[in-house]
């Protein structure tokens, strides 16, 4: 097991780097490019920080959408089983063979999660009230 730094420390030691030090010092194309890195920093970061807690998040919606237990879920790493659960999801909806009122459910676990995903890739996006656009 790696002590200190951690992944997280690295990723945000290397955005100051480049938001700092570098940027500051160059022009035109390469400081697109670096602020692109930066922007890649930063999203890496946050996944490392938030992801995991996320994933339980989504993990647990999707458990509620399909009406399954902990015991139902495949034994295996949380990002796989939030990836099986999703297939299931889509298998039922290709099917056709949802619950009454799922569509208000998949609404609130849909929007809840890309409010987590967007905390990652655009913070501040991740805000938005989408209640007069539900169904």
């Amino acid at each position: 097991m790696q002590d200190r730094p951690d992944t997280r420390e690295l990723l945000a030691t290397l955005g100051d780097y480049l938001e700092g030090e570098l940027m500051p010092a160059l022009e035109g194309p390469l400081n697109y490019r670096t602020r692109v890195a930066l922007n890649l920093c930063r999203i890496l970061e946050r996944e490392v920080r938030l992801g995991n807690s996320f994933l339980l998040r989504e993990r647990q919606r999707l458990c509620r959408l399909l009406g399954l237990g902990p015991e139902d879920l495949l034994p295996g790493a949380l990002q796989d089983q939030v990836e099986d659960l999703n297939q299931q999801l889509a298998t039922d909806l290709a099917r056709d063979v949802l619950p009454a009122g799922f569509e208000a459910s998949a609404w609130d676990a849909l929007m809840a999660t890309t409010r987590d995903k967007l905390a990652i890739v655009r913070p501040g996006y991740d805000r938005y009230d989408a209640a007069e656009e539900s169904l």
